[in-house]
């Protein structure tokens, strides 16, 4: 994401002062820092700038698949959000998990560290992963078969992906800390019909 520089600069230094003053909370993370899930209702400017990059991408992604699939642009959506940090040391990682009451996950890597690729080529590597087990290869159509990818973490990287694929992230190894945003999104239509019955 561009132009994010003094944002990723602040986040950085308020959320290692954070990690340094607080237990922080245990979710899928073993080992790492992980924040009370409420960055989304924070009032710090770039706390503030950072959802709502994070809501337009999400708004932009909607548009571009309804685009593709040739359906008409989606109807005025409003976004609820809970959205947590992560700081991630030499060693820690996540195990794998899911985000299913969402409709939307994201992770925005505000500093991706120094992760030592050439010891340790998996190290920090985002994994997403294809819940649906057994699928059968359909010959010559190799892309149907796919049931993981990962992601290399870049700061500045934002990766949005649905909620319901499972996801956990290798051991890190590297001397700078790592850190993230995560987002889980829901959109709900800003006015409902009322319903019928």
């Amino acid at each position: 994401m561009p132009q994010m520089e003094a944002v990723n600069h602040e986040l950085t230094q308020r959320l290692l002062a954070e990690s340094d003053a607080s237990p922080g909370i245990r979710r899928s993370n073993r080992g790492g820092w992980h924040s009370a899930p409420d960055l989304g209702h924070r009032s710090e400017a770039c706390y503030r700038a950072i959802m709502q990059m994070i809501i337009d991408q999400v708004a932009a992604t909607i548009h571009d698949l309804a685009a593709s699939m040739r359906m008409p642009a989606p109807p005025p959506l409003r976004y609820s959000a809970q959205a947590w940090a992560m700081v991630m040391r030499d060693g820690d990682y996540t195990i794998v998990h899911d985000h299913g009451t969402a409709h939307w996950s994201v992770s925005y890597y505000v500093d991706a560290g120094d992760a030592d690729v050439e010891n340790h080529p998996e190290s920090g590597l985002f994994a997403v992963l294809d819940p649906r087990r057994y699928i059968r290869p359909i010959p010559g159509l190799d892309d149907f078969s796919m049931t993981q990818f990962t992601v290399r973490p870049r700061s500045g990287r934002l990766v949005i992906f649905p909620g319901w694929l499972q996801h956990y992230v290798h051991p890190y190894r590297g001397t700078r800390p790592r850190i993230a945003c995560n987002v889980s999104v829901a959109p709900e239509l800003l006015n409902p019909s009322p319903s019928l019955g």
